[in-house]
């Protein structure tokens, strides 16, 4: 019951600090993956396969980052039908600005813990974390609202 409580809290912050950026969680959880990859050409088809969701959802959301100055999208040079996607100057600015955010709120979570809780919470939310792999590696997380392809 914490952890749904604690879940429900995070989601909320990280959807005020994403409307704050006028973007949706999902295109939030684009331009994470793409600060991943930075540096490496990604294409259209690699977000797709991350986030096993349709070339249309891809679409509209790097559409959207793009409209808003956060990604350029340019033809792949040896794959005309292949489109990459980059990230701007402007959203690795807002990106150490949302880092910055991102361990304030870590910081907060733990307040007042000592270094020994902290090291222990760690170690406990890392097996809970296996615990829910079950053993399906290679699992990726989906764009919110998204169905499976078929």
């Amino acid at each position: 019951m914490f952890l749904k409580k604690i879940s429900e809290k995070l989601e909320r912050l990280a959807n005020g600090d994403a409307a704050r950026r006028d973007i949706t969680f999902s295109q939030g959880k684009v331009l994470w993956f793409l600060h991943r990859r930075d540096g490496e050409a990604v294409t259209m088809r690699d977000i797709e396969k991350f986030f096993d969701c349709s070339h249309a959802t891809v679409s509209g959301i790097v559409s959207r980052l793009a409209e808003k100055g956060y990604v350029s999208v340019e033809p792949d040079k040896s794959d005309r039908r292949a489109k990459n996607v980059f990230l701007t100057d402007k959203e690795r600015d807002c990106f150490s600005q949302m880092l910055a955010r991102q361990r304030a709120i870590e910081d907060k979570l733990v307040a007042g813990f000592s270094p020994e809780e902290k090291k222990r919470l760690s170690e406990y939310l890392s097996r809970i974390d296996a615990n829910l792999d079950d053993g399906r590696e290679g699992k990726r997380p989906r764009l919110t609202g998204e169905r499976r392809k078929k």
